[in-house]
């Protein structure tokens, strides 16, 4: 019979993994390899040649095989238990984002299983293609209780609560960001919130989900935002301090375009 590991459990498990494994309270970026050294984790980096492109992480249970190219051939190799294994495309600077995400999921599977020992099956971190036709089976792997939960530990170990609050805080000074009808935000506002995300090490749609989690949106009405938009009243929006936020992050975009030049040379 199958354990049940709750949303609350995942939730105190995460965060008690950061403090331990990062110091508390957390620095502003959270390094997923050393959480992954501090759990004895092995990781490693193969060119996957699985039939489902999708496919770009990897949990070994010790018995079923992963399809990879070596030497310029498909082998099929059966890694030792609780290896986690990630597409190598996936350390090209410019995913940083994905391999992290990537790796926090994989390394919370092994958490969820440690805590439900009858669960012990491999398991997959499938990318979700939107322009991609799935079928019933395929979206029960990608959308099944074990991956969701998986998907939810990541999130709050790259982004905790209190990590994801002080930065709030420290980009607009205040506790939360507002957010017009749902998902709205003003034109000055999202480059800082792309600087926050870049901070984190994680990606704007991810840092989304948790903000709006953690209650850091301040619905605002649609009204006020054609408000603030209206042609003649946007001089003298932006302060300083959102200002020096943007620059910051259009500097980080020129140095990773950069890098990625070099990669390419």
């Amino acid at each position: 019979m199958q354990v049940y590991v709750s949303n609350r459990e995942i939730e105190q498990i995460a965060e008690g993994l950061v403090h331990v494994a990062c110091g508390k309270p957390p620095p502003k970026r959270i390094d997923i390899d050393a959480v992954a050294v501090y759990l004895g984790l092995t990781v490693r980096y193969e060119k996957f040649a699985e039939s489902d492109p999708d496919k770009i992480g990897f949990t070994s249970d010790g018995k079923s095989a992963l399809t990879v190219f070596r030497n310029g051939q498909k082998q099929r190799i059966i890694f030792p238990k609780e290896t986690i294994v990630l597409d190598s495309f996936l350390q090209y600077p410019c995913e940083s984002s994905r391999r992290r995400f990537t790796l926090a999921h994989e390394i919370s599977h092994i958490l969820i299983n440690r805590a439900d020992p009858t669960h012990t099956a491999p398991c997959f971190n499938r990318v979700y293609d939107t322009e991609r036709r799935y079928n019933l089976n395929e979206l029960h792997e990608r959308m099944n209780l074990g991956e969701c939960q998986a998907n939810t530990m990541a999130a709050i170990i790259l982004m905790p609560k209190e990590l994801l609050t002080a930065s709030v805080r420290r980009h607009f000074r205040k506790s939360r960001i507002p957010v017009y009808g749902d998902c709205v935000f003003l034109p000055e506002i999202k480059p800082v919130m792309q600087a926050m995300a870049d901070e984190l090490g994680v990606s704007f749609t991810a840092m989304l989900i948790q903000l709006r989690k953690y209650d850091l949106l301040e619905e605002r009405d649609m009204a006020e935002y054609f408000d603030k938009i209206k042609v003649g009243d946007r001089n003298g929006v932006l302060d300083n301090h959102w200002r020096g936020s943007i620059m910051r992050w259009r500097w980080r975009i020129m140095e990773e375009k950069q890098q990625k030049e070099i990669i390419t040379i």
